[in-house]
């Protein structure tokens, strides 16, 4: 049986926090130990997992002294759990696993030998009631361009083996702070993971979803409200700006020799260098996240990329 370090991040999650816990726990075919760190929660998330970690070993709180960000939490737990386990799982604080959802994952990962599984979801509301999967016909981004532009997988549904843990949380490869406020962590290891050894993705879903207010991502599609709100505050925080370009260009900074000198990774992270051909290539580029050329084109030769 193989033991496994599930990593959660935590920020006022008292609603669901236990109920999510008790299913971790609940695991079959898996040795579970939960490394939780707390980013700064002001409600009662903190007593709750006190009390459970009292009465069970296998739950380990870190409480946080700063308050780093969704991105920077989950990667400084990366960086700081120990090297000993077999298999390292990533976390929310408010869905449901089904007893199987780590079993079926190793599974996959021993037979495909790639660095990471992530699994479609099901989406529930905030009762639990389902609300169908999140994927149905869609086709899912695995390759490392395609994740540049638009991201698929949720970081609640990946599992990674020991040595792709050890690679990431290598200094000289990590990403910066910054990058990971813009992007966040299951982008970075979605696009680390392409560039290593590939990924697997399960059809299937062994995770309720659970969609409500408070949801820091979600698993609906975003509305023209939500896009033009989205473009906004990026016009407004130049912080928000150049999340893809820098992006690409970290990847390479950081698995450079993973990456094929031809690739077009290399072109995403350097746009000034490249705009005749981002430009000539933006048809091919944008069927990624069917955004309109015009705008792409744009957002190239503004700098905003």
């Amino acid at each position: 049986m193989e033991n496994v370090a599930v990593l959660m991040s935590t920020y006022n999650g008292e609603k669901y926090i236990k109920e999510q816990i008790e299913s971790i726990l609940a695991q079959k075919d898996a040795d579970v130990e939960i490394y939780i760190r707390d980013d700064g929660s002001k409600d009662d998330t903190l007593s709750i997992v006190r009390e459970m970690a009292s009465t069970d070993k296998r739950i380990h709180l870190i409480v946080g002294k700063h308050n780093l960000g969704v991105g920077n939490s989950f990667m400084n737990l990366v960086y700081g759990v120990p090297d000993t386990f077999d298999y390292y799982a990533l976390s929310d604080q408010d869905d449901i696993w089904c007893e199987e959802k780590l079993a079926e994952a190793i599974k996959l990962l021993r037979e495909s030998k790639c660095s990471l599984y992530a699994s479609n979801q099901e989406n529930v509301d905030k009762f639990g009631n389902t609300m169908g999967l999140r994927y149905t016909d869609e086709e899912i981004h695995l390759s490392t361009e395609s994740i540049i532009f638009t991201n698929m997988l949720a970081g609640c549904t990946m599992v990674f083996p020991l040595e792709f843990k050890k690679l990431i949380s290598e200094e000289a490869r990590r990403p910066s702070k910054e990058l990971l406020r813009k992007r966040i962590h299951d982008v970075w290891l979605a696009g680390a993971a392409s560039a290593v050894n590939g990924i697997v993705y399960d059809e299937r879903s062994f995770i309720k979803y659970r969609q409500h207010e408070n949801n820091v991502v979600g698993g609906q599609k975003a509305t023209l409200a939500d896009d033009i709100k989205l473009k906004w505050k990026k016009i407004k925080d130049p912080s928000k700006r150049k999340g893809r370009s820098s992006f690409a260009d970290e990847l390479v900074r950081s698995f450079g020799e993973f990456i094929p000198d031809d690739s077009y990774i290399r072109v995403l992270g350097k746009p000034k260098k490249n705009l005749l051909k981002l430009i000539s290539d933006s048809k091919r580029l944008c069927r990624y996240n069917n955004e309109k050329r015009i705008l792409f084109i744009f957002k190239v030769l503004s700098g905003l990329f």
